[in-house]
């Protein structure tokens, strides 16, 4: 006897919750051939925003980037040194440089979904271009809202029908708020309201020699104020957190792996020295109190770096709210998971595609067998898809579909299907009385 397998279909999609992308703009370095000046190699291999897929630290090294060359003050290699100490070889990370000053619309960020093949499920995008003006505005139509646009034209559009756009992604944006040296975190503008729902923007970065150096290396090739920031980091979180949880988990995501302190980066030059002047501490994490942070950092919408009095040894994400903080897509996991949901339900229902139904011939409206029938399809592809990958825990709480039985086929030949979500909960704060009692029941 042989046993055979494999030949009953199946309705789990693999799933590819944890591609990331990266996306360096050189602008401010004059280009990516100039940027990438000190590597023939990587001249050659990143050229004209080609898109090279990484899965260890030597895939970049091969690509003509080490720790060796300096290439871009060694930025490109920190983030893809600090992407795989966290996630691991094998993990899937796209790399591109950019050059916005002639790229204006950040179109290398659906480039290079489209070059993956819509896997991608975060995009980080570093640039020393500010994303405020001199006076702590917003930049209009600066980089977070092309950030935006780019992510509503893989994505489609909140609130509106689309029929292109189906390879969703989150952009996380890390941009100096300055075009400064030294900047007044106090006076960062409130950005958790711009509606931008599927962006983020970080702010921070490691407290360490290698840092530092890194900044000063590109304040020395940029006409920028740039910070190194903290996006590799941001993306290797991503590329091992399931869908549906918090970058800022304080159970899992510990960064200590790759820093033990953390700094926002504004700092001070010496004009003299070239280096930081000598009471330039670059606004360490520590030196700020929760009242401060909450109030200047995280109610207004950054993500940030931050640490936890009573955890030795421990970095951890602030949170992961995205900068539309009145919308149901208010955090970069709301936003993962209502993704995977659609690709999964999408690809459930494309064998669909053109099919014939049966119709009750009284009404004219679709038979009720087929009805249930499509919604068993679509409640299928959600119970088997939104799992958790290796635990296959479920990543929702709960879920519905409905179909209009009054539609009527024959008129329009299309299905109108519609599903919801309900989310897991997330504790971003845990608040806790105490005191002495008398007698205990």
């Amino acid at each position: 006897m042989t046993d055979t397998d494999g030949n009953m279909p199946s309705a789990t999609v693999s799933s590819t919750e944890h591609v990331c992308g990266l996306i360096i703009d050189t602008s401010g370095c004059g280009g990516i051939q100039e940027a990438l000046s000190e590597s023939l190699e990587a001249q050659v291999t990143f050229a004209d925003g080609n898109v090279v897929e990484l899965q260890s630290l030597n895939d970049l090294a091969k690509a003509g980037i080490d720790g060796s060359n300096n290439v871009m003050g060694g930025l490109p290699y920190y983030h893809v040194k600090t992407f795989f100490a966290l996630a691991g070889n094998g993990q899937r990370l796209f790399l591109a440089f950019a050059n916005f000053s002639e790229d204006t619309e950040a179109s290398l960020i659906s480039k290079m979904q489209y070059a993956s093949g819509g896997i991608i499920y975060q995009i980080g995008v570093w640039t020393s271009k500010a994303f405020c003006d001199s006076s702590y505005k917003v930049v209009s139509g600066g980089i977070l809202a092309k950030c935006q646009a780019q992510a509503e034209l893989i994505g489609g559009t909140v609130g509106v029908t689309n029929y292109e756009g189906n390879s969703p992604a989150v952009i996380l944006v890390q941009a100096p708020p300055l075009n400064a040296v030294v900047c007044d975190y106090t006076k960062l503008p409130d950005i958790s309201a711009l509606g931008f729902e599927k962006v983020a923007c970080l702010i921070g970065q490691a407290d360490s020699e290698e840092v530092s150096n890194v900044q000063l290396g590109l304040f020395e090739i940029t006409n920028d104020m740039p910070v190194v920031g903290c996006i590799g980091a941001a993306l290797g979180v991503l590329a091992i957190a399931p869908v549906n949880k918090n970058i800022g988990w304080t159970g899992g995501y510990n960064l200590s792996a790759v820093m033990n302190g953390a700094e926002l980066g504004f700092g001070n030059l010496d004009a003299d020295s070239g280096g930081w002047e000598a009471d330039a501490d670059r606004t360490n994490i520590k030196t700020l109190t929760y009242t401060q942070r909450n109030n200047c950092l995280h109610k207004k919408g950054y993500i940030f770096l931050t640490n936890y009095e009573g955890l030795e040894n421990s970095v951890f994400f602030s949170s992961d709210h995205t900068l539309a903080c009145d919308s149901d897509y208010r955090t970069l996991s709301r936003c993962r998971v209502m993704f995977k949901s659609r690709r999964a339900v999408r690809i459930a229902l494309l064998g669909w595609v053109n099919e014939d139904w049966n119709v009750d011939a009284s009404t004219g409206c679709l038979a009720t067998a087929d009805i249930q029938m499509i919604k068993n399809r679509v409640l299928e592809a959600i119970d088997k898809n939104m799992r958790e990958p290796v635990s296959k825990a479920s990543q929702i709480s709960g879920r519905a579909v409905y179909i209009d039985p009054g539609q009527n086929i024959l008129e329009n030949d299309s299905l109108e299907i519609s599903y919801c979500l309900v989310p897991k909960g997330v504790s971003t704060g845990i608040y806790v009385t105490e005191g002495f009692t008398n007698s205990i029941e």
